[in-house]
């Protein structure tokens, strides 16, 4: 027997690469969550979980799994958009209810280190770190962790793992949502723009290459399976590349890429004031969680260039916006 695994926001860069990573155990819907049309979005979650819930029902399995790696939202967010990613999580876990009980079930939740632990003035940051979010972002997601617990609470039979990941990049990173820096960088070059930078250039951030941390968040469901085979286990575990960098480092990463000077033009916006000067991270939670090969900043920068630059050519790439990401 096998646990069926389910990845919800598997369009998204981090859900596309949890998806590659589970392998073939992953369920896909019949048809899409219609996340972008909020009249359709309750009936195409309801109807995905009722899908979910009659394979399980048909086939054998020792367990279920559910990879919540949806949202779009980023520091500066309108706090309405933050509430309805929420609203959709929690009517998500409701209809989810008790999938075929008599099987162990764990759920993986993304949430944002960065937004988490924005307010901080410890470095490194760990789990055992209380939460300060300075924006509307930050206390969505602790929101959203909550709402996790609450539900799990009621089911002894479900673990969860939530994910306090810091900042993703890699190739496929979606070009029309405000967040990015590497990615917009990457635009900004091949289209020869000045990056516009509202941050201070020693603004220090850790990047984390997005099939990195799947690999680590697979991994890290497994053993949640084999701690807890029954269920009721509950972790919160930071994801880091564990290297920092400042943006002026970033802006050296691609001069040594590209041979040439990116431009950069400074400024202020209203949303520096939620963005801290630094942020460093380092897990507690499983000390002994086996190496993995991790992805440098330079290859992974050369690896975003690469698509972004074949996209380029292949008229596929849309200019960068105005609006720096975050």
């Amino acid at each position: 027997m096998s646990t069926l695994a389910w990845v919800v926001g598997r369009g998204g860069l981090l859900g596309s690469c949890v998806e590659r990573a589970i392998g073939s155990a992953v369920w896909r819907p019949e048809r899409p969550i219609i996340w972008g049309d909020p009249d359709q979005l309750r009936q195409s979650i309801a109807d995905a979980v009722q899908g979910f819930q009659t394979r399980l029902a048909a086939e054998s399995r020792d367990g279920w799994c559910v990879y919540w790696c949806a949202g779009d939202g980023v520091v500066g967010t309108p706090a309405d958009r933050l509430a309805a990613e929420t609203a959709s999580l929690r009517f998500f876990l409701e209809r989810l209810g008790d999938p075929q009980s008599a099987l162990p079930g764990r759920v993986f939740l993304a949430s944002s280190a960065g937004g988490v632990y924005g307010g901080s003035a410890e470095h490194p940051v760990t789990e055992a770190t209380l939460p300060q979010p300075i924006s509307d972002y930050g206390r969505a997601k602790l929101e959203q962790e909550e709402a996790l617990r609450d539900w799990a609470r009621a089911r002894p039979t479900v673990s969860t793992l939530v994910g306090r990941l810091s900042n993703l990049y890699g190739p496929g990173q979606h070009l029309d949502k405000p967040q990015g820096l590497i990615s917009h960088m990457s635009r900004c070059l091949i289209f020869g723009v000045p990056v516009r930078i509202y941050v201070p250039l020693d603004t220090i951030r850790d990047y984390l290459f997005a099939e990195d941390a799947a690999m680590r968040i697979v991994a890290g469901m497994a053993r949640l399976g084999r701690e807890a085979p029954g269920g009721g286990q509950h972790v919160t575990k930071v994801y880091s590349s564990g290297n920092e960098t400042t943006v002026a480092g970033l802006i050296g990463v691609f001069r040594q890429i590209a041979k040439r000077q990116l431009r950069v033009v400074s400024g202020l916006a209203p949303v520096r004031s939620q963005q801290p000067a630094r942020l460093q991270f380092r897990s507690t939670v499983w000390p002994d969680e086996p190496a993995r090969p991790r992805t440098e900043l330079l290859d992974g920068v050369n690896r975003v260039h690469r698509h972004q630059f074949a996209l380029f050519q292949a008229g596929r790439l849309p200019p960068p916006s105005v609006g720096t990401p975050r």
